[in-house]
Parts: structure tokens; C-alpha cells; sequence
């Protein structure tokens, strides 16, 4: 009996040794250098640049109160549950205040001035404060009252109001990311390489300007065993066709920073490199046509809707994505499953104005709003964004020029772009992708509300701002997505954006990455926290 017993015992284990033995063989290694081709940030200072470049770059060094799941926590690349990162835990105590504890012994990176000390609540304050003085994105946290430390490792919020997005905001890669006071004292500010100081998973060792930014293992990070990587290394590469060709070669691990290609890239590379790993996933991006709606002709709701009719987004679609891009993709993305109503579900005379193609409608309407031979207006964007972004903008003027827009493209410098035409200061009308933010009320209330930076239309309606800040101030999820529909529904047939095709993106990299896993967001730090190269 004893024998059986301990036989009975033993089976399980011998059955799981059996059942799990290639995950054995999986186990991560450590060592290895991960090599990024990528164009140059403008700037490293997270709170003086919107660029996604900056934000993607810093994440690697940065920490903050709160994260999102990555690598193996990660139910699906669209998992913005919050996870604990410089706080151990959070409580709120009212609707309207939430306390923060703060882990012990979490130390900033070892380099001057800062030299390594302990995190405190006085970090916090300092850095949240100056995100709400000086980011872009400051307008997030318009909510935010006070911050206060209640002791060395204890920080209180204060909100004006009940706020439901205010976690996912401290969980949003690289905006509010807790700096060290000193390094600013110093070096003015933190785009300066030797400001860049953080808690992160990595250190900046040095950054040579036009050439690479090289990135080390941070051998004191509060989440021990991790990474497993020995650094990182950015390549920096204007071209996107030159840094695809770098993929192909084997000189780098991905040839965008979050290892993104094209649908027609990625089936290029599986094509001469079979061997390459190429996963397809819709990501939360969308690409607009923005107009001055403040001004003449795109006050008038019926110039904005002409202008969503001629865009023949199926067309778009099948000649550009091969039939896989999303046609329906706003105001909410396509990836943002929980927060999307689906256009099927709207009114069709409404939502025709979201996916709908219709020139001699749209002819009919300029009519009426009295253009009946059409006009003339430029159209400003950037050409550097990677394919298929070039072909919309030939394909959007061509689209107008047959209701009789004259559309004269106007490329700007990517600098001149991100801190102008970007954030609404263009004339008449501008073309490009949106930030692929986090939360559904940055696609909403960020780009609809009065006086926000992201608000590129200037769209002003006290109906839509009503229920704008009812969607927002509602803690109830169930009772806050019927809100998000009725904004849905509201804004379908106003035009004060036209949404474009959106594309998968295709995650591409060589078949000895391992634990790479896409993930929303700016997190590139919190990527490769879990990769690891099988070589």
C-alpha cells in the first residue's frame, strides 16, 4: 500500500515533467544585446515632447506609480488592467481621494547627481507636478486637485471630481514617469543624456547624436531576476526602408521601434526570410482627416460630411491592406473592443458619414453649403510615417479632387509638425495618425473638448461636452460604456473628423527573440523586461 500510495504519489510529477517538457527547454537565458533601427527622438525630456519616439524611448529607464500587464501577465495586447510598479497599493478612500504606498528600497539609477538614492513620496509630488506644468498631455490630469505627502512613503491624490480614467493615465508609459529633482537642478531639464535617470529596467550609457542610443541592464531594478537582457541599442535610421533592410540582414532585432511593419512589409519579409517571426494584431491606432470646424469652409457640417463621403475607405482597403485593414475605426478604434460601437449598430443615416462613400452626395452638399464648383485647401501632414501613410495622402486628394477639392499637400519637418500642425495649429485642413492612447476618454473628451491639446478639429458643441464629462466622472464601467455609446451615437453623422482605414500592424522579428510580446502603448521598456534571445 505504501508503495502504491507513493507511486500514486509520484505520477502527477512524472506526467507534468512529460507534459511541459519543451517549456523546461524555453527557460529564458540571460545575456544578449537587443538592437532597435529606429528614427532619432526629438527629444528625451518625457514632458517636453508628445512624440511617441521620446515616450517609447525613456520607457526603457523609467518607472511609475502604476502599469499595465506585459510579457506573461498579459491576458491580450489591449490589457490595461493596472499592476503595481513603484506602489506596492493604492486605495481610495473617497470617490475623490486615492493613497498611494510606495515600495521600500526602490533606489534611482547610480549615476550623478542623483547617485543611486532611495525613491521617496517627494519624487512623486515633484514629478506628477511638473507633468501637470510643462507635458503635452498635462490636460490628463486637469482633474487633479492636489498631491500630497502624508509621509516618506505615502502619497495622497485629490480629485476635483470623480475621475474614472485616472489609473489608466499613471499607468501610460513614459508620461508620468517619476524623475529625480537633482538631475533637473543640474542639467536644466531632462532632454540632456546624462539627466536621463530613472528606476527602470535599463540605464542610458550613452547617446551619440544621429548615430545610437545605448541602453544597459539596471543591475539594482526593484523586480529582481529582471531583465534578462545585458542592454539595448537603438540604431538610428531615418529611412523605413533602410531600417527593414537592416531587419533582413540579421542586424537587428526589429526595424521599428515597437517592431511594427506594414501589411504589405511584413508579407515581404516573410517572403525573403521565411524563417522571420510575423504576427499580424489590429492595434489601437487610427488615422484622421482634421479640420479647422472653428473657421470657414469646415464650420459648415456640410462641407465635413463631402469631405467623409469622398473618401472611398473599401477601395483604400483592399489596394493598400489587402481587405485586412478596419473601415470602421472611430471616434473609438477598432482594437478598443470593449469601449467600440460598431457603426452596424448605429442609425444608417448617421452612420454612413463614418464608413459610407457616396461623391454625388457629397457633390450635392457642397452645393448646398454654397461651393458648388468646389474649393481650394491645403492639406498639412508629415511624409515620414511609415507605409501605407504616403498613399493615403495621394489617395485622400485624389478622393477630394472628384467632389472638386483642390487639395495641396503641404509636407512639414516631422519637429515642425509634432509641435504645430499636430496639436490643431495648421489652417483649414491636416492629415496624419493619431496617438494610440490608453483610454477610450483620450479619443473622446481628448479630441472633442474645448481648449485640449489633442482637440485637432477645435470642436466646440455643449451637447457632445455635456456628455463628454458625464463619461468621465462615471466610476461604474457598465453604467460609463452606455455614456461612451451615446457619444458614439452623437458625434456619427457630425464629421468633425474623418476616420481612414486603419491596418494590422505586423509584429516582425527574427525567430531567436523570445518573450517579445506586443502590447499597446508606449512600454517598450516593459516589452523587453521579459525578452530574451534564444542564441
Amino acid at each position: 500500500m505504501g508503495r502504491r500510495t507513493a507511486l500514486g504519489a509520484l505520477l502527477p510529477l512524472l506526467i507534468a515533467l512529460v507534459l511541459f517538457q519543451p517549456a523546461f527547454a524555453q527557460q529564458p537565458k540571460r545575456g544578449g544585446v537587443f538592437r532597435i533601427a529606429e528614427r532619432e527622438a526629438p527629444n528625451l525630456d518625457p514632458h517636453l515632447s508628445i512624440s511617441f519616439l521620446t515616450h517609447s524611448y525613456v520607457s526603457l529607464v523609467y518607472s511609475q506609480l502604476v502599469r499595465f500587464p506585459n510579457g506573461p501577465e498579459q491576458k491580450h495586447p489591449a490589457d490595461f488592467s493596472i499592476l503595481p510598479d513603484l506602489a506596492e497599493k493604492w486605495e481610495y478612500k473617497t470617490p475623490t481621494t486615492v493613497v498611494f504606498s510606495l515600495r521600500k528600497g526602490v533606489r534611482f539609477h547610480a549615476k550623478p547627481p542623483v547617485n543611486g538614492r532611495e525613491v521617496t513620496a517627494d519624487d512623486v509630488k515633484y514629478s506628477l507636478e511638473r507633468f501637470m506644468a510643462k507635458s503635452g498631455f498635462r490636460a490628463r490630469f486637469d482633474q487633479v486637485q492636489a498631491i500630497e505627502v502624508v509621509d516618506r512613503y505615502t502619497v495622497r491624490v485629490i480629485l476635483k471630481e470623480p475621475f474614472a480614467p485616472f489609473l489608466n493615465h499613471l499607468a501610460s508609459p513614459a508620461f508620468t514617469v517619476i524623475l529625480p529633482r537633482e538631475a533637473e537642478e543640474k542639467f536644466k531639464d531632462f532632454n540632456h543624456p546624462d539627466a536621463v535617470i530613472g528606476t527602470g529596467p535599463f540605464v542610458l550609457r550613452s547617446y551619440e547624436k544621429g548615430v545610437r542610443v545605448t541602453f544597459e541592464r539596471n543591475p539594482d531594478y526593484f523586480v529582481k531576476g529582471l531583465p534578462y537582457l545585458d542592454g539595448v541599442v537603438i540604431e538610428i535610421t531615418p529611412d523605413a526602408a533602410a531600417r527593414l533592410s537592416l531587419l533582413r540582414a540579421g542586424r537587428v532585432e526589429l526595424a521599428h521601434i515597437w517592431g511594427w511593419q506594414s501589411p504589405e512589409e511584413g508579407k515581404s519579409l516573410k517572403r525573403t526570410n521565411p524563417e522571420m517571426v510575423v504576427t499580424p494584431y489590429q492595434v489601437i491606432a487610427q488615422g484622421l482627416i482634421y479640420m479647422r470646424t472653428d473657421a470657414p469652409p469646415f464650420n459648415d457640417v456640410r462641407v465635413r460630411r463631402a469631405v467623409s463621403l469622398a473618401v472611398e475607405r473599401k477601395a483604400w482597403n483592399d489596394a493598400l491592406l489587402f481587405g485586412e485593414g478596419c473601415i470602421d475605426t472611430g471616434p473609438v478604434p477598432c482594437a478598443m473592443k470593449e469601449w467600440k460601437l460598431d457603426a452596424a449598430k448605429m442609425d444608417p443615416a448617421k452612420a454612413k458619414y463614418l464608413v459610407g462613400y457616396d461623391p454625388g452626395e457629397a457633390k450635392r452638399l457642397l452645393a448646398q453649403a454654397g461651393f458648388p464648383k468646389g474649393f481650394t485647401t491645403p492639406m498639412f501632414h508629415w511624409p515620414g510615417y511609415i507605409p501605407p501613410w504616403r498613399s493615403y495622402y495621394e489617395l485622400a486628394a485624389d478622393n477630394l479632387e472628384k467632389i472638386g477639392l483642390a487639395v495641396e499637400l503641404k509636407p512639414e519637418e516631422y519637429g515642425k509638425y509634432i509641435s504645430t500642425t499636430y496639436l490643431g495649429k495648421f489652417e483649414k485642413m491636416a492629415m496624419g495618425p493619431i496617438t494610440p492612447f490608453t483610454e477610450v476618454d483620450d479619443f473622446l473628451y481628448g479630441t472633442h473638448f474645448p481648449e485640449q491639446p489633442n482637440n485637432r478639429s477645435h470642436v466646440a458643441d455643449a451637447e457632445l461636452n455635456r456628455l463628454l464629462v458625464a463619461q468621465r466622472r462615471e466610476m461604474d464601467p457598465v453604467k460609463r460604456r452606455e455614456v461612451v455609446d451615446e457619444i458614439q451615437r452623437y458625434v456619427a453623422d457630425r464629421a468633425y473628423y474623418v476616420y481612414l482605414p486603419s491596418w494590422p500592424q505586423y509584429v516582425s522579428h527574427p525567430p531567436y527573440v523570445k518573450g517579445f510580446k506586443h502590447h499597446d502603448g508606449y512600454g517598450l521598456g516593459l516589452r523587453l523586461l521579459y525578452t530574451w534571445l534564444d542564441r
